[in-house]
């Protein structure tokens, strides 16, 4: 008996340990086959005809509730453009710039004069993106968006997230000529659309894991080499510039080009190795996992900080169970709500709870997958007729079926009544234990 316990274990810990590095192969192959991935949230969502599982028992869709990241926008800090243009400016004047660096400096530019006076505006292909997936989701759910249906559009009050709004609503109105809907920018919704909770910021990056955060991204790359392919006098880089954070602000411009008419034409990858890009793509998605994923290391309860979120789309969707006409709700809010969401729902590998910073990608877990420009949770609603008892609900990512952490017998279609239970549930004992933490520090 215990050989055979013994041999199960073994086997256990085989096929986790070959599922991981599957996982971490797959993470590889996606940033070699697409480099503006390693730009992590700023990865600019391409829209992909997606192929939907049939609906059993015939139902239909009846309410869509979508939540929506901002399509491609420019920096909202306009240092992101003028900390690094300074820095190879004032090279420049010194004769410090090599050829290559003479050329970056060159191709700086154009990003930065393409970029002047639009801070957070959206970008001419990210207003092209929000007609684009408006459109997709129409056309994949025609039983919803029809001329007896209303339509919503909310957005926080972002000016890139307004226009995404605006722009999809603008593509529904084109398509269908619709008349019963609605958009607008409210702080009134901000409670549930974007929230905030000092108490769980505060503690984002306590000591600790700032620590061992700082002591994993100095383990990941070595910038001597760039510095020395960019400027000709060591010492000057030595005594004038901070080699990490400058690399850093070289690789956020080089993964903010694909947002806008320079893409193709102007690059910055080229000046890092294959190597480079992924050990920065791999700080950034560490640092994005500690401030929005189930982090062990602060505690493993940042997505919480989406807690509202989740339960106004859980009162939604039974408010909507008698309701005769489609409805479609559509929500544009930051990237962060985005992300946090998605690993409080735990869909697909969102919700991993793991202390090993070192461990993300080999559980699947990559920021691009997650919250990209124009990425979006997306919950739509099935009946077979109003009053039908039992509603089915799926999940989109980003336009993809989403896996829950739900049992079900009809995947990846659950049922709305599983659904509802299990993240009432864990809302519930959420708020139960914080509360009375709350108490017993008192």
């Amino acid at each position: 008996m215990m050989k055979k316990l013994t041999l199960r274990i073994l086997a256990a810990i085989f096929f986790v340990g070959s599922t991981t590095e599957i996982w971490a192969q797959t993470v590889a192959k996606e940033l070699k086959a697409d480099v503006n991935r390693t730009a992590g949230v700023f990865y600019s969502l391409p829209v992909t005809k997606e192929k939907d599982t049939p609906v059993p028992g015939g139902k239909k869709p009846f309410y869509i509730n979508h939540y929506g990241c901002p399509a491609s926008y420019y920096s909202l800090q306009p240092e992101d453009y003028e900390k690094p243009y300074a820095v190879f400016i004032q090279a420049d004047s010194l004769g410090k710039l090599t050829k290559l660096g003479r050329d970056v400096l060159r191709r700086i530019k154009l990003v930065r004069e393409d970029a002047r006076n639009r801070s957070g505006e959206l970008t001419e292909k990210g207003a092209q993106q929000s007609r684009q997936l408006m459109r997709q989701l129409v056309e994949r759910f025609p039983d919803v968006f029809t001329e007896k249906g209303y339509y919503s559009g909310r957005s926080i009050v972002e000016n890139h997230c307004i226009l995404t709004m605006e722009h999809a609503m603008a593509q529904l109105s084109a398509m269908q000529h619709f008349s019963n809907y609605n958009s607008r920018a409210t702080h009134r919704e901000t409670n549930f659309m974007n929230p905030s909770d000092p108490t769980l910021t505060n503690r984002r990056t306590d000591s600790l894991t700032l620590v061992l955060y700082n002591r994993f991204a100095d383990l990941q790359v070595d910038e001597n080499r760039l510095m020395e392919a960019l400027f000709t006098d060591q010492n000057f880089v030595i005594t004038t510039i901070d080699p990490p954070t400058l690399s850093r602000q070289i690789f956020r411009l080089a993964g903010s080009i694909q947002h806008t008419e320079l893409a193709g034409r102007v690059t910055l990858y080229d000046i890092f190795t294959p190597d480079e890009l992924y050990h920065m793509w791999r700080q950034r998605n560490v640092w994005d996992y500690i401030n929005y994923g189930a982090c062990q290391l602060n505690g493993g309860d940042q997505p919480y900080l989406q807690r509202a979120t989740l339960r106004n789309m859980i009162h939604m969707g039974d408010s909507m169970l008698n309701r005769y006409a489609p409805l479609v709700h559509t929500r544009y809010t930051k990237e962060r709500v985005i992300m946090a969401l998605a690993c409080l729902m735990e869909l697909d590998d969102c919700g991993v709870q793991t202390s090993n910073l070192d461990s993300l990608e080999h559980l699947g877990w990559a920021n691009y997958r997650i919250a990209p420009k124009g990425g979006s949770i997306v919950m739509i609603h099935y009946r077979s007729e109003r009053g039908d008892p039992d509603v089915l609900v799926k999940v989109l990512l980003n336009g993809k079926e989403a896996r829950l952490p739900i049992y079900t017998d009809c995947a990846p279609y659950y049922h709305w009544r599983d659904v509802k239970y299990y993240y009432l549930r864990k809302l519930y004992r959420y708020e139960n234990l914080r509360f009375n933490g709350n108490q017993n520090n008192r």
